[in-house]
């Protein structure tokens, strides 16, 4: 967890954000530390967390929490945070018939890993009704009845366009998360954060398109982007926190510098680094 990331939006261990979907998106950047932040900020909480990663390993998250002080391990199997291997499910979906056993004997030992069987929810991906519905199911079902704070996480959205699932679909699953995040009665205090890509470097319509839309559900976005002037190894990059209200109205906005650490991220006005002063 990033205290200064925390006091620019009033977020803190004993108070997370509620009823509120949060969208980080980057921009010729990387904006993983966003979810790093979260992920460590409900845990050390002591709230529990649904964590659907899709792009990266166990062992790459475990390595990162070690660093801020977290076993995720021993979180995992403590049952604090469901960790669902989306990356291992989509590879195994992807596979040969004949390459399907071995991807289940790899991913059985995996701590948290509840997808080496026969409940893959992407194990239709291939097919053209292919549906969202089953991921859904599961994260309706994980989270049952929750009246403390709790978090669905999601690393990252735009990995479900690479695989072929449609623009509307998967606009519409975010919608049902959202709604049983943030408006559901079973779910008191939930929040929702995910991840897309934005890049306008790349010609890639469907992902400017599931952005804009997600805009549209979205609390507080997280925009990450690089410096205008181009690489500085003292500033990593710029981070912009856009806040809606209700009626998907434009707030206020908050425009800092950051630089990560290993452990830390350090956030200051923009050309207020102490490094370049």
């Amino acid at each position: 967890m990033f205290g200064e990331l925390n006091s620019l939006t009033d977020f803190s261990e004993k108070s997370p954000p509620k009823r509120k979907f949060l969208l980080i998106t980057d921009c010729q950047n990387d904006g993983s530390f966003l979810i790093h932040h979260f992920l460590s900020l409900y845990i050390k909480g002591g709230f529990k967390v649904l964590f659907i990663a899709l792009v990266q390993s166990f062992s790459h998250y475990s390595n990162v929490a070690q660093k801020l002080g977290i076993n995720l391990s021993s979180i995992c199997e403590s049952g604090q945070v469901t960790y669902v291997d989306g990356l291992s499910c989509i590879s195994e979906a992807l596979a040969d018939e004949s390459q399907q056993d071995a991807f289940k004997n790899s991913q059985s030992s995996t701590v948290g890993n509840e997808n080496a069987d026969s409940s893959n929810p992407f194990k239709n991906v291939r097919a053209p009704k292919f549906t969202l519905q089953p991921l859904y199911n599961r994260i309706k079902s994980s989270l049952g009845t929750e009246t403390k704070p709790c978090l669905l996480l999601i690393d990252d959205l735009t990995a479900l366009l690479s695989i072929g699932v449609p623009l509307q679909q998967l606009t519409n699953f975010i919608h049902y998360c959202a709604a049983l995040m943030c408006h559901s009665p079973t779910v008191s205090d939930g929040c929702l954060v995910t991840l897309v890509h934005n890049d306008n470097d790349v010609d890639d319509e469907e992902s400017k398109l599931l952005w804009k839309q997600l805009c549209y559900l979205t609390d507080i976005e997280f925009q990450v982007k690089g410096l205008s002037s181009g690489y500085c190894k003292d500033v990593h990059g710029q981070l912009t926190i856009n806040i809606r209200d209700q009626r998907n109205i434009k707030e206020g906005s908050k425009v800092v510098q950051y630089t990560t650490h290993d452990k830390n991220v350090t956030c200051f006005a923009p050309g207020m680094s102490k490094a370049v002063l």
